[in-house]
């Protein structure tokens, strides 16, 4: 008999997570599955709500992690968690999810089993919703709002002792491009190696422009997507270079963020440099002794 654990991020969602957790047991179809809810660095209610709804469902698991870092919560799912056999579908706590959504994304990995990652799909609502829809199915992109891992590919691994770097922003892109190179293999075959599954959807809410907290909420996330740049685009040029070896323990360890790398000419400029100052900051905490003979020097 299959058997399913699903892994659900939370951070700080003490008005999201209920309806999160409703919507996931409610569209797992006949799979039997245990949810596992990280609950990762959090200073609201989201830790004895999740305790609440687990009192009355045994097949919930409110896990506590002092951490707010949804790349050590992976780990620690990963490598404190997970069974060894189950099938492995991960979910952002912010979400609520199409029928069956992830019934239909087991049924996915057993019909095509030789994926190593399947991707869950937006729901259909707006122009930014269709464009990510055309982009994950031209190109088999990985979604972190819903995504499945094979047991094999999350055994191989294990066995190369793989963990997403503390820090890093977007866990998605990096298990993508781990799935798509086979762990950094020398070759990059996201079609062959990543699924779509059209009818595993999740629904995310969008901003309104009449809610202050929105637009802090949405200057917040552009910074992030700009962070998560700088990056992949540091991390992964090594990983590519070097192979799996080259992945760091701690994200800004591997990161760097130079003026030429910056996007002058587009949207994202204001939060380029918003997050370059950031990376160049941490990394002056990290050396002080640079600093002070950079000083020096001038």
């Amino acid at each position: 008999m299959i058997k399913v654990q699903i892994c659900l991020f939370a951070y700080n969602l003490e008005e999201s997570i209920a309806s999160c957790i409703e919507s996931v047991m409610e569209n797992c179809g006949t799979y039997q599955y245990d949810l596992f809810v990280m609950i990762n660095g959090c200073t609201d209610q989201t830790y004895d709500i999740v305790s609440c709804i687990a009192d009355t469902h045994a097949n919930v698991h409110p896990v506590h992690i002092a951490i707010g870092d949804k790349s050590n919560a992976w780990n620690t799912f990963i490598y404190q968690y997970y069974d060894g056999h189950s099938v492995a579908v991960f979910a952002d706590g912010d979400l609520t999810f199409g029928q069956n959504a992830f019934q239909h994304i087991v049924d996915c990995h057993l019909a095509q089993p030789h994926y190593n990652a399947i991707t869950g799909f937006p729901w259909d609502r707006g122009r930014n919703s269709k464009q990510m829809q055309h982009r994950m199915q031209q190109n088999h992109d990985l979604a972190g709002g819903l995504y499945l891992l094979s047991p094999l590919f999350i055994q191989t691994l294990i066995s190369h002792t793989v963990k997403l770097p503390v820090g890093l922003i977007g866990d998605d892109s990096m298990l993508g491009f781990l799935s798509a190179t086979n762990i950094c293999s020398g070759t990059d075959l996201p079609k062959q190696r990543i699924g779509v599954c059209v009818k595993a959807v999740f629904i995310y809410a969008h901003l309104s422009p009449l809610r202050w907290q929105d637009y802090k909420l949405y200057f917040r996330r552009r910074v992030r997507y700009s962070l998560r740049y700088f990056q992949q685009l540091s991390i992964v040029t090594d990983l590519k270079q070097q192979g799996i070896s080259a992945m760091p323990a701690v994200a800004i360890h591997g990161t760097s963020a130079s003026l030429h790398q910056v996007r002058w000419r587009s949207s994202h400029l204001i939060f380029d440099l918003i997050s370059k100052w950031m990376i160049d900051r941490q990394k002056m905490r990290l050396h002080p002794d640079s600093e002070s003979a950079s000083k020096s020097l001038s």
